[in-house]
């Protein structure tokens, strides 16, 4: 056999061997992109699973909080934002419902009373009366300036190419455009503000700790004891009790029972949380419901240190 015979033979084998080589690592690639693909699938398809199931608990929550609406006045729920919580096999669902009469309507609430919400996130007075003026300059239908307010020159001045909406705000979400508006004092005012009940009065019977705080002669030791007290009342069946000091005219315990806000959080293990709103009017023996924008999530449904009642 001559040298070039065999000098050819070999440069084939190693041809081959190169070849079979690369088509080694091409499948191998292949079959890690598969993998990988494969993995993300079914982290996908897992997310998706576990956000449905989240979703379907929150559902719940929300009729749960209507079933209790529609229970007779011993065996409901008191509508004033208490905390009520159950589990559905690995999922926690926090619910809370509250009457709207207990919450200070944004575009009628006295200046007075929203002064007093801002306390206790704002300490200095002409910062805090600053706010409220520029909140009831936004709501009303002029263009004149209140002492401390902000109308469109002032928010020129600020740098800021909008103004004042000069009319009733028509969501809540609106009051983070006002003059003077952070997120720490929003977050604080969002739970216990309304658009529903259109007047100057709240029911204190139905009122949280901090709208309850903001009445005049309130003490946070008797607030919270008049909380513990109605709620005592209501689980017995007795009538709910009055408010323990004048915060006339501010009150108002006959209005309640028309408008309703639900917040519900689902909660799946860690990293699954869900949260859904949604106002309830009562119509005669049905309730109609309007979903709403949710509370941001830095916003506890309750007291983080209570357990809540179910």
């Amino acid at each position: 056999m001559r040298f070039a015979d065999v000098s050819r033979r070999y440069r084939s084998a190693g041809v081959v061997l190169v070849t079979v080589l690369w088509v080694l690592v091409l499948l191998s690639l292949i079959a890690a992109n598969l993998s990988l693909a494969g993995r993300s699938f079914s982290r996908q398809t897992f997310n998706i699973e576990q956000g449905t199931r989240a979703g379907l608990a929150a559902d719940a929550g929300i009729n749960w909080a209507m079933w209790n609406l529609q229970q007779a006045a011993d065996t409901g729920w008191l509508a004033d934002g208490d905390l009520h919580r159950m589990w559905l096999d690995d999922t926690r669902v926090s619910v809370r419902l509250q009457d709207e009469n207990g919450k200070l309507d944004l575009n009628a609430a006295p200046a007075e009373l929203l002064d007093a919400l801002l306390v206790p996130v704002i300490e200095d007075s002409l910062e805090r009366a600053r706010l409220v003026a520029a909140i009831e300059d936004w709501r009303d239908n002029d263009d004149l300036v209140r002492l401390n307010g902000a109308e469109i020159e002032q928010y020129q001045r600020a740098g800021r190419s909008d103004g004042p909406g000069n009319r009733p705000f028509a969501t809540l979400q609106e009051l983070r455009l006002v003059l003077g508006m952070n997120a720490d004092v929003y977050r604080h005012l969002l739970p216990h503000l309304t658009l529903a009940t259109r007047v100057r009065t709240v029911n204190p019977t139905l009122a949280s700790f901090e709208v309850l705080m903001a009445l005049p002669n309130a003490s946070a030791e008797v607030v919270s004891d008049y909380i513990e007290q109605r709620r005592e009342a209501w689980q017995a069946g007795l009538p709910l009790p009055e408010l323990p000091f004048d915060a006339a005219p501010y009150v108002d315990a006959r209005r309640s029972g028309m408008h309703f806000r639900v917040d519900v959080e689902a909660r799946l293990g860690e990293q699954i949380r869900l949260r859904r709103a949604v106002q309830l009017m009562r119509q005669g023996a049905s309730l109609q419901l309007v979903p709403q924008q949710p509370l941001p999530g830095e916003i506890p449904l309750g007291d983080p240190t209570e357990e809540g009642t179910s």
